[in-house]
């Protein structure tokens, strides 16, 4: 990749892998725990007349997996399900609780992930979509032949996709300019992501209160979120147009939250502004250069609209 280090590697809890990864990586790799894994063992480990008779499971997974929980946040809500249900002196979940900062999504907030990587399910998926046209006895010569037409399988389903975002138009939730530049401009997929944002931006959320700071460089407003009860602050630098909210969903999604599109909606843009469009989420994705005419991989995840004003 360049000679570049990967941003988090995740894994099993595996005291092998552990020590290999701080051997090859030293401290320069996040590591974090499969949060699917450890979530799996609960019932045996909590038990099951806790898990059957009581919403313990519902609770945890929601304090977990909550979208925007401040680490602070967790730990606070995670001690008072904990102790309401008695399990204070369970081993097991003291141990977990121990070791959060390698499983629990609210320790990873700055991270850009893409809102994928939260287990280990997508090397697990393709390990089962290898396992259809592969086994352990099949000689070098078989392997081959089967693996390219896994492959072909891969490169067809691709091509499909390519052709239904290039040939198709969705369904818009809004008049906005901002979700049918959206629309343009993302591939499927993202976009649903987007239309959800977009429509909590219109139905949901509202700007309650703004202030400058000292300098009057950076504008911070309130954006209160009906939805999830409770209020955000977005900073906006008008003089870079670069926006912030304290949700994260951008610097975890790289897709802009509800938040920071309220701002905009409010204050008239009728495109996302291009550094908050990454490439890798974008319909032109795949028609961008990997590597130079010297064969150095590009390690480019700039906007699509950056690029083009520099190859004009």
């Amino acid at each position: 990749m360049g000679g570049r280090y990967p941003v988090c590697i995740i894994t099993g809890e595996d005291l092998g892998i552990e020590r290999g990864l701080k051997k090859v990586f030293k401290d320069k790799v996040k590591h974090k725990y499969c949060v699917w894994h450890i979530l799996k063992k609960f019932p045996e480990k909590v038990g099951p007349v806790v898990c059957r008779e009581t919403e313990f499971l519902k609770e945890i997974n929601s304090c977990v997996w909550g979208e925007d929980v401040k680490p602070a946040e967790f730990e606070e809500r995670w001690t008072a399900i904990v102790e309401a249900h008695g399990l204070s002196d369970n081993e097991w979940l003291q141990e977990k609780y121990g070791i959060r900062q390698f499983w629990i999504p609210a320790y990873f907030r700055d991270l850009l992930l893409g809102g994928l990587m939260r287990t280990t399910s997508r090397s697990e998926s393709e390990n089962h979509f290898f396992s259809n046209f592969t086994n352990p006895n099949l000689t070098l010569v078989e392997f081959w032949i089967r693996f390219e037409s896994a492959m072909d399988t891969q490169r067809w389903a691709q091509s499909k996709l390519i052709a239904q975002s290039k040939y198709s138009f969705p369904d818009l939730a809004t008049p906005l300019d901002l979700e049918k530049h959206a629309a343009e401009t993302y591939t499927p997929r993202i976009f649903e992501e987007f239309k959800v944002e977009i429509k909590a931006t219109c139905f949901t959320c509202a700007i309650r209160d703004k202030e400058k700071d000292k300098n009057h460089a950076i504008l911070y407003i309130d954006v209160k979120d009906r939805e999830r009860k409770k209020d955000y602050k977005v900073g906006y630098k008008t003089a870079e147009v670069k926006l912030v909210c304290n949700c994260k969903k951008f610097e975890r999604h790289g897709i802009l939250c509800r938040h920071i599109l309220c701002v905009l909606k409010d204050y008239g843009f009728e495109k996302i502004p291009s550094q908050y469009v990454l490439n890798r989420w974008s319909k032109l994705a795949t028609c961008q250069p990997i590597f130079n005419s010297d064969g150095q991989f590009l390690a480019d995840c700039r906007s699509v609209d950056a690029q083009e004003e520099q190859t004009d």
